[in-house]
């Protein structure tokens, strides 16, 4: 979009595959480098629409949170070219400056800075070029693209129907790798796909080893065990600081809580919200798992906290506002889970359940088989409201130095403790009558 076509651009969202297979690969492996840098370079390309020359210019506001969190992140900000790096350490000096300007509101600012670049002020663009000499190029080799010429030589061996030469290849490509149990486990599925043609058994023993380490992939038919969760030898604070100590500061984290939370909203995608819940579970210090989805049986989300203190969650995120009733069929997912868990924990489990949806009323047709407390739209959003005012009293703190006693007060003030998601944030159902 050349010229006058385009000065303001907009980029409010992180953007997303196209195809079933990246799609299937991003879910599986969220911290892949060749999955962020692809996600990189669509941004980029994005941010390359408004301008088709040197003399071209155009503002660029980015905007959601999952997005802001991916460029400023120090762990994805470095698979941006050195001039995009440079071009968000404007924008985020820009921001800086109008949080400190006490005189006029902060949008204000950003608009009299954006008004600035479209009429060719000069001191702006005197600013803006000195800031852009300064960029040092990355020289560094990146072993992303080493590792996809691996990936095409063992996909093309097991095309031609070479199987023994894919299985050695892949198997060296994981010999050589460096990267978490996630990843890992996704190319031992590769590695699982390309053995199936010469031995079955021998793939289904390597597709449970791939399973085990990343419950995202494809569930082997046979062989895979639930493995419950418990509180013993955990500390909640500890598991805190090990979430904290995830982020460069306390900038950091804001950001990536930020995105969790946004998608714990109704209307969201219901993988994205119990994905959400899970990681919130973990921020909190509790052991937060997705039994359904990890093995395709049970909840939705299950915490437990402190003495085996569980949290059970139904999740209804993409129900419509407007729904008057939990159906029949609701109330009957909801009572094969509490019947799963009283099953794999025992009847004498402390649990509370809930149902996460937008109507508090049950059907006349249904029933609830256990004690269950329904989590509406204004609950969940004063939750959110508390983990929010938790994370900003965490600020004036190094995030490795802050004291049990002071973590404890936080979470207390804000009422994070495990009673009180019973107390505070659910409520009773309502059941139908003729």
């Amino acid at each position: 979009m050349p010229d006058e076509s385009c000065r303001i651009l907009i980029m409010d969202s992180l953007p997303y595959f196209d195809s079933l297979a990246d799609r299937y690969e991003e879910q599986a492996c969220p911290n892949s480098e060749l999955i962020n840098k692809r996600i990189a370079q669509k941004i980029e390309q994005g941010i390359g629409r408004g301008v088709r020359g040197e003399k071209d210019y155009c503002a660029i506001l980015i905007i959601g949170s999952e997005l802001v969190r991916f460029m400023r992140s120090i762990a994805t900000n470095k698979f941006f070219s050195p001039q995009t790096r440079k071009q968000i350490d404007i924008g985020i000096e820009i921001a800086d400056m109008a949080k400190e300007d006490k005189t006029e509101s902060p949008i204000k600012v950003v608009l009299s800075l954006i008004k600035q670049m479209l009429v060719r002020d000069e001191g702006w663009k005197e600013y803006y070029a000195s800031e852009m000499d300064t960029i040092v190029e990355d020289n560094a080799e990146s072993q992303v693209y080493d590792r996809l010429l691996k990936e095409r030589q063992a996909e093309q061996f097991f095309c031609e129907g070479e199987y023994e030469k894919a299985i050695s290849s892949m198997q060296r490509l994981i010999d050589g790798l460096n990267v978490d149990d996630t990843e890992k486990g996704w190319y031992l599925q590769q590695l699982a796909r390309y053995t199936y043609p010469t031995s079955i058994a021998e793939s289904i023993k390597i597709q449970k080893s791939s399973f085990k380490k990343n419950t995202q992939l494809l569930k082997p038919s046979t062989g895979i065990d639930y493995t419950k969760i418990s509180y013993i030898h955990q500390d909640r604070l500890n598991n805190i600081r090990t979430y904290m100590r995830k982020f460069s500061d306390y900038g950091e984290l804001f950001l990536s809580v930020n995105a969790p939370l946004d998608n714990l909203s109704f209307g969201i995608e219901a993988t994205k919200f119990e994905a959400a819940l899970k990681d919130v579970g973990a921020l909190l210090g509790y052991v937060s798992q997705r039994p359904d989805k990890e093995i395709r049986k049970g909840p939705d989300n299950l915490w437990c906290g402190s003495n085996d203190h569980y949290l059970l969650f139904e999740c209804k995120s993409e129900v419509s506002g407007t729904r008057q009733e939990i159906t029949k069929h609701e109330a009957g997912q909801m009572n094969n889970h509490c019947a799963w868990f009283e099953d794999q924990y025992g009847p004498n489990a402390n649990v509370d359940r809930f149902m996460i949806i937008s109507t508090k009323t049950l059907s006349y047709e249904g029933d609830f088989t256990h004690k269950v407390k329904i989590i509406r739209p204004n609950k969940l959003k004063i939750l959110k409201d508390q983990i929010k005012g938790f994370i900003k009293e965490l600020k004036p703190f190094s995030l490795d130095e802050i004291s049990d006693d002071t973590l404890h007060e936080f979470l207390t003030l804000h009422h994070l403790n495990v009673e009180d998601f019973s107390e505070q944030y659910s409520e009773e159902y309502y059941h139908k009558t003729r």
